[in-house]
C-alpha cells in the first residue's frame, strides 16, 4: 500500500527537498503552496527526477483557516491515511500583516495552520500504522513568553518577535501533543534546521534583503541536505513511535524548563481550538 506524505511549503526550500526525498523512495507526495506557478514548476521538477513518482501540488493560502480547512477535507474525501505531515509553510513579514480572518500572518501560518492541520487531519494520524509529523521549527530557543491578550501583536511587533512567538507556539504544541496522543501511533518530530539557504528573505527591502542572502549563501546549509534529513525523520524506524523527539538538525537535543510548562501548553492548546472554531 502506497504511503501518503503532505508537506505544507512544499514548492520551494525544504519543502520541496523533503519532497524530492520521499517521491524517490515511493511515496505518493502532496505539496502545498500558495503560488500555483510555483507548484506546477516544483511538481514538473519532481517529475524530472522521478518519472514514475507520484506527486501533486494543491493550491492554498495557510495563512487562512478556512483554506486549511478545505485542504484537509479534500484530503480525508481521497485518503484513509497520513503517513507523514511535514510542515515548512513559512513567511518572514517584515511590517505586521492582518489576514482577512484576524490574525496576526506569521502567527497564523507559522503555528495556527500547523495546529490546525492537525486537528482537523486527525482521523488519518497514527490509526492505521505510524504517522511521522515533522514540524520544521526553531525549537529550544530562550523565547520568553506568549501575551493572550495581544495575539494580533499590535504592540512590539517585529518581524523577529513573531518568529520567536511562532517557535515557542510550536514548542508547547509539540510538547501538549505528545501527551494528547498517546494512545495513537504518532512520532511528532519538532526540528530546527539551522540556517538555510532558501528564499526566505525575499519579502524584506533592499538592502537587508541582499545582506540576508549573503549571509544564508556563507553560511547556510543546501535545502537538499535538509531534505535528506527529513527524510530521514520520515522513515527511520528507530524513531518508530517515540512521540516526541527535538533535533537540531541530526543532533537530538532537550527542551528547557518553560518549553515544558504543562499548564501554558494546554492553555495554548485550548485557546488554537477555539480560534479555529470561531473561525469556520
Amino acid at each position: 500500500m502506497a504511503r501518503n506524505a503532505l508537506i505544507t511549503g512544499g514548492t520551494d526550500g525544504i519543502g520541496k527537498a523533503s519532497a524530492k526525498e520521499l517521491v524517490n523512495l515511493g511515496y505518493n507526495v502532496i505539496i502545498i503552496g500558495s503560488n500555483e506557478e510555483k507548484g506546477k514548476a516544483a511538481v514538473d521538477e519532481l517529475r524530472q527526477s522521478a518519472p514514475e513518482g507520484h506527486i501533486q501540488f494543491w493550491k492554498a493560502d495557510l495563512s487562512l483557516i478556512s483554506e486549511v480547512l478545505r485542504i484537509s477535507k479534500l484530503f480525508l474525501s481521497r485518503f484513509r491515511h497520513l503517513d507523514a505531515l511535514i510542515l515548512c509553510a513559512f513567511q518572514m513579514q517584515p511590517k505586521r500583516k492582518i489576514t482577512s480572518e484576524g490574525f496576526e500572518k506569521t502567527f497564523a501560518l507559522y503555528y495556527l495552520s500547523r495546529f490546525a492541520l492537525i486537528q482537523y487531519l486527525d482521523s488519518a494520524i497514527g490509526v492505521k500504522g505510524e504517522t511521522r509529523i515533522i514540524d520544521f521549527a526553531t525549537p529550544g530557543q530562550n523565547y520568553g513568553g506568549i501575551d493572550f491578550s495581544d495575539l494580533t501583536m499590535e504592540k512590539n511587533y517585529s518581524a523577529m518577535n513573531a518568529l520567536k512567538r511562532g517557535s515557542f507556539c510550536n514548542d508547547l504544541m509539540a510538547v501538549e501533543y505528545s501527551k494528547r496522543a498517546n494512545n495513537r501511533q504518532v512520532t511528532f518530530i519538532l526540528t530546527w534546521p539551522g540556517t538555510v539557504r532558501t528564499g526566505i528573505a525575499d519579502s524584506y527591502p533592499q538592502p537587508l534583503k541582499s545582506i540576508l542572502k549573503l549571509y544564508m549563501r556563507l553560511f547556510g546549509t543546501s535545502p537538499e541536505k535538509i531534505g535528506k534529513i527529513s527524510a530521514y525523520y520520515a522513515t527511520d524506524k528507530s524513531l518508530a513511535n517515540s512521540r516526541l523527539k527535538i533535533f537540531h538538525k541530526m543532533n537530538e537535543i532537550k527542551l528547557g524548563a518553560s518549553r515544558l510548562d504543562s499548564n501554558l501548553a494546554q492553555k495554548l492548546w485550548e485557546k488554537s481550538l477555539q480560534i479555529i472554531q470561531v473561525s469556520l
